[in-house]
């Protein structure tokens, strides 16, 4: 496969992508998603939902009811086969969420191999993670349970999907997924949510499996940024400037000592708070610009671009308010999707704070040019006076100095500078 890194990834909830909530409506929107810059179209779960113990009105997309299924009130088979046509047509990707952990209750696997599940010491079936009381686990340990997962891929793969994004993927045997990998191909991308350092305290203290990012690799093609996400939103919400640190070491150690994984760069998604519901207008310019730009595959959640608020709720119909839309933000993210493409893949990357000023310095270079960024992270602007006294990059703060010279005293939204090597 391709190199991931460079490209973009787009999220879509069908339900709640749009009133309607139909392919037919994603089907209509490609082209302006195309002309973003995405590269995956990437679909939460599109299939019957369970019924029994159903969380909300319509139920989890997580508790899945039948693996071959498509949930009626998306679509069609026809419609789905003209969404990914599309896609395709438009030289885009596209890839469905798995969901392999568990099922719904209600699921139709169950009447006929109530062994292919976890089951207590009365023999019923249960699961793990008190919260998730609307799905029973598979015990995908079997190798029975694997190759019916496996069918299951090979069935949506023939419908036209490029690869698949598998829910919770920590905490599934990894030896399933090298059997899946072997069975489908190393053309096919799997990606892997990988999970949260909390949960997996709390998976160590219940003494269940789960297995560290590092070893998700060669099988897995991208991982999430669950390693510092959760981190992050609690800088969102607290704008503590020790917590932004950490998220910054965490980056940094990851670049030199798991410089192969390769991480899918989300600010938000399904299961975050929408990033523009806790940031003003310059901090999310400079948020999004910084975690597009680094190393990996930018990922946006649909409504993201516009800098959307309300984060549509998983278990109703809560379509996202399109009218709500921040044109200007579009073109903004286009403009940073398209000079990630051209940057190419990263060979280095470095993040680092200029004092404490809450202004730091991301660098990213390869074989052929370096380019340099100024993310101001605070609420409003930084000097750039106190700026050039701080840094420690001779080149930049000779810029900077002209920019002074010249007028121009604080820094809000991002610098960017990009250096050619000498040939």
């Amino acid at each position: 496969m391709d190199t991931l890194d460079g490209k973009t990834i787009y999220q879509i909830f069908v339900r709640n992508y749009s009133e309607d909530g139909t392919f037919k409506s994603v089907t209509k929107d490609l082209e302006r998603i195309k002309d973003l810059g995405v590269d995956i179209i990437y679909l939460m779960p599109i299939f019957e939902i369970g019924e029994i113990n159903r969380k909300g009105t319509y139920g989890s997309p997580y508790a899945i009811k039948d693996y071959f299924s498509i949930s009626k009130d998306l679509g069609t088979k026809r419609d789905l086969i003209n969404l990914i046509k599309k896609t395709h047509d438009l030289g885009m990707t596209i890839i469905l969420d798995m969901v392999f952990n568990h099922t719904a209750p209600d699921n139709a696997l169950l009447k006929e191999h109530l062994d292919y599940y976890c089951l207590d010491e009365e023999g019923l079936p249960g699961n793990r993670i008190d919260d998730w009381d609307d799905i029973i686990d598979l015990n995908v340990e079997k190798i029975e349970v694997q190759e019916y997962l496996i069918s299951v891929l090979r069935y949506w793969r023939e419908y036209g999907f490029d690869g698949f994004r598998f829910d919770v993927a920590s905490i599934i045997p990894i030896g399933f997924f090298a059997r899946a990998r072997l069975a489908l191909g190393n053309d096919v991308l799997f990606f892997a949510e990988s999970i949260s350092p909390d949960f997996k305290k709390y998976l160590k203290k219940m003494n269940y499996y789960y297995e560290e990012d590092e070893y998700l690799l060669p099988t897995f093609d991208l991982l999430y940024n669950y390693n510092y996400l959760q981190d992050l939103d609690k800088y969102f919400k607290t704008k503590n400037p020790e917590i932004m640190r950490d998220v910054i070491r965490i980056i940094n150690k990851e670049s030199v000592i798991h410089h192969e994984i390769l991480r899918s760069n989300c600010l938000e998604n399904h299961d975050i708070d929408r990033v523009a519901s806790n940031l003003n207008g310059q901090e999310l310019i400079n948020f999004l610009t910084m975690f597009i730009s680094m190393r990996g595959c930018a990922f946006l959640y649909a409504g993201e671009e516009y800098g959307i608020k309300h984060k549509p709720a998983l278990f109703e119909k809560d379509p996202i308010q399109w009218s709500l839309k921040e044109e200007e933000l579009y073109y903004y993210i286009q403009e940073l999707i398209e000079l990630k493409k051209d940057f190419g893949e990263i060979e280095d990357q470095n993040i680092e704070e200029i004092g404490e000023l809450s202004v730091y310095k991301m660098m990213i270079r390869n074989n052929e040019k370096e380019r340099v960024f100024l993310i101001n992270l605070n609420e409003g602007p930084t000097l750039l006076q106190d700026i050039v006294k701080n840094l420690d990059d001779d080149g930049i703060k000779e810029i900077l100095k002209e920019k002074i010279d010249e007028g121009d005293i604080i820094l809000t939204d991002p610098l960017i500078f990009t250096f050619l090597k000498d040939q």
